[in-house]
């Protein structure tokens, strides 16, 4: 509601109350921001013109700004020709809020590999739904990256993460794809996640080949079942080998898996049906 705006991306604001006036100003600038009465790439007032506005001074302003950039919906540049100008919240924002809050809280690996193992598979069947021509041309690219690595661990590591990204890509759902991009993110900070041998490498080739052809032929439950079963898989193995080097005990799910293998370590990811 801001009055007085000119066209184009000419920013004006209300004056704020006295009560705590920083806190006012960030959340009155937020709510602008977010409705779209303030586009994408306004250029804000300076401090003073700003504070001026808004009946605060240039020090609440700064720490106005301070928070919204923190958020990710303002970029500040300092010096002369410098200034602050309005943006969208990017996917990164998420990926470290989720991260702090990982680390902060202690959860354990397992739990980030479980959270993957809920959401991976919902992205599977979307991907089936909603893919275009240009979604399958980029998973066909990235198993092609796959199985071009051969042997070299990190491209295959790489290429595996496009692969996974191009299916989350084909669902055509961005706020799943930012939860489980940050998701990915706290995965893949782990060593042992690259721990990829050979037997691994062959069978993640299979899976991957198994689910695309579901993907490719829309078959959402195929491709959503078949994707379960990989990050299951996933989860048991890469979680065994995270709790043995950490030295940490397997927990009641895991042993109870173990046996069921005969007293095995879980095996990596197999072709589904």
């Amino acid at each position: 509601m801001a009055v007085g705006r000119e066209p184009a991306t000419a920013v004006s604001v209300l004056r704020m109350e006295r009560h705590r006036n920083f806190i006012t100003l960030a959340d009155y600038l937020r709510e602008e921001i977010l409705n779209g009465s303030i586009p994408a790439g306004a250029s804000l007032p300076n401090e003073r013109e700003l504070g001026g506005q808004a009946g605060v001074s240039r020090g609440s302003v700064r720490e106005a700004l301070r928070i919204l950039e923190v958020e990710g919906l303002v970029s500040t540049k300092p010096g002369r020709n410098g200034g602050s100008t309005t943006q969208r919240p990017s996917p990164d924002g998420i990926s470290r809020t989720l991260g702090t809050f990982v680390r902060g809280q202690q959860i354990p690996f397992e739990a980030v590999l479980e959270a993957r193992e809920a959401m991976e598979p919902a992205l599977a069947g979307l991907a089936a739904l909603h893919r275009s021509k240009e979604d399958l041309a980029e998973l066909a690219a990235a198993t092609a990256d796959l199985v071009d690595a051969g042997a070299d661990r990190d491209m295959f590591v790489a290429a595996n993460s496009r692969w996974h990204w191009a299916v989350a890509q084909a669902s055509h759902n961005p706020l799943l794809i930012a939860i489980v991009a940050a998701i990915w993110d706290l995965v893949h900070r782990s060593n042992v996640a690259r721990v990829v041998s050979a037997e691994v490498r062959g069978a993640v080739l299979q899976t991957h080949a198994a689910i695309e052809a579901a993907i490719n032929a829309g078959d959402a439950e195929a491709a959503q079942r078949r994707m379960l079963r990989h990050v299951q898989s996933y989860r048991k193995t890469v979680g065994r080998l995270h709790r043995k080097a950490r030295g940490q005990p397997l927990d009641p799910a895991s042993s109870e898996g173990t046996r069921s293998r005969g007293g095995n370590t879980p095996g990596p990811p197999t072709l589904q049906k």
